[in-house]
């Protein structure tokens, strides 16, 4: 028997009809071997490995949330809040990572921008900052790591502002981390935290 029958005269399945099916609609549509299903334990056990791996490989960092005032939302770059004001920090576990070092030399000397890619458990975050996630604007406190001895001589810590905030490692329809992308703020008096 072929596997390909070329004869024209054979009527082809059209995809905008109905292929016959024995089964109800209820059982097409809602099966059991759904990827679509928010009551699988896999979902679960997936964002408990997702947490723990971040709790594991990851430090404690501190997120400071800006306050938007009046209802300025900062919907457009020229609405930038000049003065920003921020609630008092919430510490939670996030795993850094370091982009490479990359000097660049400017008519006014040498600049590094050093920016971090940030990751948090997506239900860390929603658990601890139920009606709103990390977004721009919003400040980061890193601690003191190897990766930055080259801008300090004794141990601190530094701030660095998020740029870039999107939703992380799909696994069945559902997100499992939170990845800020941050950038280094400078020592200027202007841009220093001040709390709520």
């Amino acid at each position: 028997m072929p596997i390909y029958n070329f004869n024209p005269r054979n009527v082809q399945v059209s995809s905008a009809g109905a292929v016959p099916d024995m089964r109800s609609d209820i059982e097409k549509e809602f099966s059991q071997l759904s990827l679509f299903n928010h009551d699988k334990p896999d979902l679960g056990y997936a964002e408990t490995m997702a947490e723990e791996l971040i709790n594991l490989s990851g430090a404690w960092v501190t997120v400071f949330k800006k306050i938007p005032k009046g209802d300025n939302e900062d919907k457009e770059v020229w609405d930038e809040d000049a003065d920003p004001l921020y609630t008092s920090g919430s510490d939670i576990k996030a795993y850094i990572k370091v982009d490479t070092v990359s000097y660049e030399y400017t008519r006014w000397g040498i600049d590094n921008p050093l920016k971090l890619k940030i990751i948090f458990s997506r239900a860390a975050i929603l658990r601890k900052f139920a009606d709103k996630l990390i977004v721009l604007g919003d400040v980061i406190r890193v601690p003191y790591g190897a990766a930055f001895s080259m801008l300090a001589q004794e141990p601190r810590q530094f701030f660095f502002r998020v740029l870039n905030a999107y939703d992380s490692g799909n696994f069945m329809y559902r997100w499992l981390y939170y990845t800020a992308m941050t950038e280094l703020l400078t020592g200027d008096k202007a841009i220093k935290i001040r709390h709520e």
